[in-house]
């Protein structure tokens, strides 16, 4: 079977699964609270508006996207664990084809998502600074990449317990631990989730003068060598998951 066809017969099973209405509601709280953050902040004291709006999406991103993607992946997985319908599956597709095609539409969902974020940051920051273009791929690297590494952990997840609430319960967990990371940055918690590599992968940060009471944003280099940690994460738990899966459905079998 092609991967064009896993990735349709997982997105036909999605497709009275309101998924892109649970994405809409959260793009569209994240837009609605960025404006009004814009709205409300005198932007006179502030040297760098587009680094500013950068971070605060990241962080609204560590509160929202990983529940977000439990969701997403309890969705795909539910009926499929309640009714233990692999046997039957299996019969019309291989075990490793379904894991993948899976992993296809969740990654297919995820993209758009990002998308229309990085289009969000691009039209929020282009009345503040000209070369907020080149920080774009940036930004989405961090939020697809971190992303989708929730995601493939939930959905592994997913696949293992039959009640969906341990998914759910564990990716709140990971929510207030990936928060916080940002604000226990000398600590090396946010390297060992992914949860927290939302702040992690974050190349914009700031410093607050008491005295002042004015904050200075800057720019450091990307961090690639982190990145590269969490695509190989995302490789392991991959590998993991479709290993897993595939034992799991010959012991039903």
């Amino acid at each position: 079977m092609s991967k064009k066809t896993e990735f349709a017969l997982e997105m036909r099973k999605l497709r009275r699964r309101h998924i892109p209405i649970l994405f809409l509601m959260v793009f569209v709280l994240i837009t609605a609270w960025t404006y009004w953050c814009i709205d409300d902040l005198d932007v006179s004291r502030l040297n760098d508006v587009s680094a500013m709006v950068f971070t605060n999406l990241l962080l609204m991103n560590t509160i929202l996207c990983p529940i977000v993607m439990a969701a997403l992946a309890s969705r795909m997985c539910d009926m499929e664990q309640m009714g233990n319908t692999y046997k039957w599956l299996c019969t019309m597709q291989k075990p490793e084809h379904i894991y993948r095609g899976k992993v296809m539409a969740g990654s297919f969902y995820i993209l758009l998502f990002t998308l229309m974020q990085t289009v969000l940051f691009w039209i929020i920051s282009q009345p503040y600074g000209a070369g907020v273009v080149s920080r774009l791929p940036g930004y989405f690297t961090t939020i697809f990449l971190t992303s989708l590494c929730i995601f493939i952990l939930q959905m592994n997840l997913s696949l293992k317990f039959t009640n969906q609430l341990t998914p759910i319960f564990i990716s709140i967990g990971g929510t207030f631990t990936g928060l916080f990371s940002w604000f226990l940055n000398r600590w090396p918690l946010r390297y060992l989730i992914p949860w927290g590599y939302y702040a992690s992968l974050c190349n914009a940060g700031y410093n607050y003068d008491e005295t002042t009471r004015y904050t200075t944003y800057y720019w450091d280099m990307y961090p690639f060598l982190w990145m590269a940690v969490l695509t190989a994460a995302i490789i392991i738990l991959y590998r993991h998951g479709q290993k897993h899966f595939l034992e799991t459905v010959r012991e039903t079998i």
